[in-house]
């Protein structure tokens, strides 16, 4: 990859000067501008390509320079003073030992257009960022492209967003634009890092991911939600219907349609029940007694299940058992022949 610009190694007394590059009989016009002690910037009027170590002659035998690296973006005074001191020595290292150093001046690294200045095939490259993400020394955001950043900034950004996302979701706010996390995050939302932070905190939350926001598809439960849950529970268990409909809820609690469905479709997500059909539903609980007596069954007497055996092992009408057996026969729980039905589940 061709480049405007590189930081090189020269002996010259002069801080600013032009020169030109010998390279395959070609003479290159470059400047050159002293950053510290024999580290310059050289640039050129037309971009060219280097490899790291290359050593150059400059014409009318002015000296020669030693390549370093590709002046990768702009650098304020502060950033090509933390540049100097990451090249310090630059030469005698290794790529997986220059990289942590390069990221010290920069966030974010796109090393794909390194290779071939490094010398590198691609499977040498993601070796060592692996060893370096495994040693928490950076963070591979996209190998496709082989785009990281250092683990410092990964982590606190990750935390950045996870804080916002999750005031949110705590206070109730159905929906977060992009904005609101860009600036939590100082990274813009088209890019690779921003959407990967992304992916990483959505499954924390249930939400579902729009164009420009983020939307929680169920939010945390108020304290009178919470409460409307535990009378609703209650009252199926003292009336003792461990397996029930929308209308047994309905007869015997005091609240809306609409309350009732929002409960049962909480109680029905965190596991409480399970939902057999589309109007019965089951206590957990006493589902996995009822397996575990039709697993005992199975053992001691055989495979084939009547009504009759499964009314005596869970006292329900024949109502109630036709809905569990339908259920069970969709499960692969138990197979139907006849008006029996062949245990399928394992002892």
């Amino acid at each position: 990859m061709r480049y405007n610009a590189y930081f090189v190694r020269l002996e010259n007394p002069q801080d600013v000067f032009q020169g030109n590059v010998q390279l395959d009989g070609q003479s290159l016009p470059a400047s050159f501008r002293r950053l510290d002690a024999d580290l310059f910037m050289a640039h050129f009027k037309s971009q060219a390509e280097f490899t790291f170590r290359q050593r150059l002659e400059l014409k009318n035998a002015r000296g020669a320079f030693t390549v370093l690296l590709p002046v990768l973006s702009q650098y304020n005074q502060r950033k090509l003073r933390r540049m100097s001191e990451a090249l310090a020595g630059i030469e005698g290292r290794e790529f997986g030992q220059i990289v942590p150093a390069l990221l010290a001046v920069d966030n974010f690294l796109d090393l794909e257009g390194l290779l071939h200045f490094f010398s590198l095939e691609r499977s040498q490259a993601v070796e060592a960022l692996t060893a370096l993400e495994l040693e928490r020394r950076l963070k591979v955001i996209n190998l496709n492209y082989l785009f990281v950043t250092s683990w410092e900034n990964y982590v606190a950004s990750l935390a950045a967003m996870e804080n916002v996302l999750r005031q949110a979701y705590e206070g109730r706010e159905r929906t977060v634009k992009f904005a609101r996390l860009e600036k939590a995050v100082g990274a813009p939302q088209e890019s690779i890092f921003f959407r990967y932070l992304l992916r990483k905190c959505c499954p924390e939350f249930p939400c579902r991911i729009l164009p420009q926001a983020l939307v929680f598809s169920q939010l945390p439960l108020s304290a009178e939600e919470k409460a409307r849950i535990a009378e609703i529970e209650k009252a199926l268990r003292t009336n003792k219907l461990p397996l029930f409909t929308f209308e047994n809820v309905q007869k015997n609690t005091p609240f809306t349609l609409k309350q009732i469905n929002d409960a049962l479709w909480t109680m029905l997500n965190e596991g409480t029940f399970l939902q057999l059909d589309e109007r019965h539903f089951i206590f957990g609980d006493e589902y996995a007694k009822i397996i575990n007596r039709l697993k005992k069954f199975a053992r001691n007497q055989g495979d084939v299940l009547t009504f009759d055996d499964l009314r005596g092992l869970t006292g329900y009408s024949r109502k109630y058992l036709i809905v569990l057996f339908e259920y069970w026969d969709r499960q692969n729980v138990t197979c139907r022949i006849g008006n029996r039905r062949k245990i399928l589940l394992g002892t």
